[in-house]
């Protein structure tokens, strides 16, 4: 294998030096307060990136530790990725797989993972939707339709309701369950599920009748009346669902 030209290793110093300026060696020939300039050229890029697709990040942690985590992250990972658009892709991969520091919130990257997917939501390609209006009877009856732009996760912790004014420091007992979607209105949103509805989407994602799928979760051991309340319960949820745009249509079985 040839040796790097002159060349090829004053490129490396230089990105080098660009990454982690504060240990890296001044590569030769350039002026420090010229490079200082690239630096913040490089830092004010991944700043802008962030700071919009993660907020709640942002806006829970002091400046200097922000900055402290981007310069981290900036010097650390490797981006595999040209895409100035994909950089919270990397983010998001850089604190899922290799951010250790003790003094992190303990819910870091499962936060940063759920504010990525709104923007996987937003710019997600589909065609418009319209949300049809549908009965009780209609959804039982047939395969409950979601909207082509939708995502079921879960979460240790809670997600959603992390903000300034809420950092758990230990997770609830009960995992969180979030459907997100974008509506008719081509608007992100965002609802929280117990266990047995999110059971219940899945089901239906697998071509369900909405009366399949409350079939399914009907256990051995439940009683008639026990099935009976079940089955109130599933018809009010697939009517909530669809009052809030995350089942827009129906198909015959």
């Amino acid at each position: 294998m040839s040796q790097p030209s002159a060349f090829q290793q004053q490129q490396r110093q230089f990105l080098n030096y660009l990454r982690q300026p504060q240990t890296a060696q001044l590569p030769a020939g350039f002026a420090p307060e010229r490079l200082t300039v690239y630096v913040d050229l490089l830092y004010n890029k991944f700043d802008e990136s962030l700071t919009a697709c993660f907020p709640v990040i942002h806006s829970i942690l002091s400046n200097d530790d922000w900055r402290a985590l981007l310069l981290d992250f900036i010097a650390k990972h490797r981006c595999l990725t040209p895409y100035y658009r994909q950089i919270p892709d990397e983010f998001v991969q850089y604190l899922q797989q290799e951010r250790e520091h003790p003094d992190d919130w303990p819910f870091l990257a499962e936060l940063a993972h759920f504010e990525w997917i709104e923007l996987q939501l937003s710019i997600a390609e589909a065609e418009p939707v319209t949300r049809k209006q549908l009965s009780d009877a209609d959804l039982l009856a047939n395969v409950p339709v979601f909207a082509p732009v939708m995502q079921l996760q879960h979460y240790h912790w809670p997600v959603q309701d992390i903000g300034p004014n809420f950092l758990p420091s230990e997770p609830p007992e009960t995992a969180t369950h979030v459907l997100g979607f974008r509506d008719s209105e081509d608007q992100v949103q965002f609802v929280n599920l117990n266990l047995a509805t999110a059971k219940l989407i899945l089901l239906l994602n697998n071509g369900l009748t909405g009366q399949q799928a409350l079939q399914a979760m009907k256990s051995d051991d439940l009683k008639d009346a026990q099935f009976l309340e079940l089955t109130q319960f599933g018809q009010q949820i697939l009517a909530d669902l669809h009052s809030q745009g995350a089942i827009i249509d129906i198909r015959p079985v």
